[in-house]
Parts: structure tokens; sequence; C-alpha cells
């Protein structure tokens, strides 16, 4: 979660208890990941088993998370992604692979899916979104979690482009939706405690186990280089203590 600190105050109703045998690493790479994929998939999404999506970004810790919760919901799946060893990682959860290096992403749905997918998320922003819009079916929504933003540029990158899908939410036949996960679990504790509950059981069972990478603190800024390369795929996590 980004604290780099062996200790952290919480208010208590943030906290649930973890499934017994369940390791402390993997349990830490859960909630951001897979508290946004739930929120994609369930509030925002509204899918129903045999639906089709489109997962942006589908070699990342939420798109992982999204391919392996689609995967329990029997969803159809296609994903964009580049990464080293992407189109096999995505296979396992059944997430057809797209190498937006050397495909149109449009061309390949507008081809292969004519009517059109039920959701698309997006964490990109900027052409993508329109792009993204386009190949929804009828009904269909576009769910936006995040934005791409320019080196001192962030906040203002990612105001636009939150502005821009609230415009293309006028447009009528599709819908647009921001996902605002921080806003979501204030706004519902019970609701946040019992999704974290469940998204802990499922990966203590290993059906949505997120990938991670272990290391100890003191060698976080060769993580960070690593990352930074594409030299890691999941989840990093740094333990303390040794």
């Amino acid at each position: 979660m980004g604290g780099y600190a062996e200790y952290v105050t919480l208010p208590l109703w943030q906290l649930v208890p973890l499934p017994d045998g369940l390791a402390p690493h993997t349990a830490a790479a859960v909630p951001l990941d897979q508290l946004t994929a739930l929120s994609l998939l369930d509030t925002h999404g509204r899918l129903r088993p045999g639906d089709t999506v489109l997962i942006q970004g589908a070699s990342g810790g939420v798109g992982r998370a999204v391919g392996a919760l689609g995967a329990a919901r029997g969803l159809r799946m296609y994903g964009t992604a580049s990464a080293p060893g992407a189109r096999e990682a995505l296979a396992r959860n059944g997430v057809e692979f797209i190498d937006y290096r050397r495909e149109d992403f449009e061309a390949v749905l507008n081809e292969r899916e004519p009517g059109g997918v039920q959701a698309v998320f997006d964490h990109i922003g900027g052409p993508t979104l329109r792009k993204g819009y386009r190949v929804l079916a009828p009904g269909g929504v576009l769910v936006s979690y995040a934005a791409s933003g320019r080196p001192g540029r962030v906040v203002a990158d990612t105001l636009r482009a939150a502005a821009r899908v609230t415009l293309m939410n006028l447009r009528p036949g599709r819908r647009t939706a921001l996902a605002m996960v921080p806003r979501e679990i204030r706004a519902d504790h019970a609701r946040y405690r019992a999704a974290l509950t469940e998204l802990l059981a499922l990966a203590h069972a290993g059906t949505t186990a997120p990938q991670i990478t272990t290391a100890p603190l003191a060698e976080a800024a060769a993580v960070h280089a690593d990352l930074e390369r594409r030299a890691l795929t999941g989840k990093a996590v740094l333990t303390a203590g040794g």
C-alpha cells in the first residue's frame, strides 16, 4: 500500500481478520488491487455470466485481479498488455491477449466482437478512453479508475480525464463511470469489510491469489528500479525485519 513502515495506525473498522493459514505477504497484496477489481466488476460493471469485457493493462495488479475475479464469474475477457510472459499469464484466467504495441485493440474488437463488449475498464485515459467507448455494445459501460499523467502534470491530467469521462456519460445509449474506491470504502464500512473478507478467503483458497515478489525494505530502491524497467510483474511486497 506504499506505507514503507513497520507499523501503522488505522481506524478499527478498516481491519478484518485473516483466514487461518493465509500468508501475511499474500494478504498485503490483496486489498488495493482486488477491492478495485470488485468495484469495477460489481459496483460499476453490473455484469452477468457470459458478458464480454476489455481490460486495459491486463497484466498489471488490478488487471490481473479483474481477470481472476472475472473468470470466477464466467466472463469472456480481452486484455491489452505487452509485458514479457503476459500472454501466458492472462491465458490462465481465460483472458484473450491483445499486444497493444503491435495491434489496435479497437480494430481487434470490431472484428471479433462486432456487437461490442459490455464493459471496458480503463486506467490509462487520453485517446484510449474514446476508443474504449467506441467498442462498447449498446447499454455497455466504460469505467475509468485512474489515468496516466505527464511528469509535473499528474493532477491536472487526472482531473482532465475525469471530466472527459463525466461528459461522455451525457451521451445516450452507453454509460461511463468513475470508480473511486477510497470514497466507496468510506461511504459503506460494512460493505467494505464484507468485500475484503470475501477477497481474502478467495486468495486463501487460491482462486484469486495475487502474484507477488518479496524483498527486504532496505532494497526498496532496487525494487523501484526493477518496476521502472518492467522487470517485475504482479505485486512487489517489501518486508521489514530481515
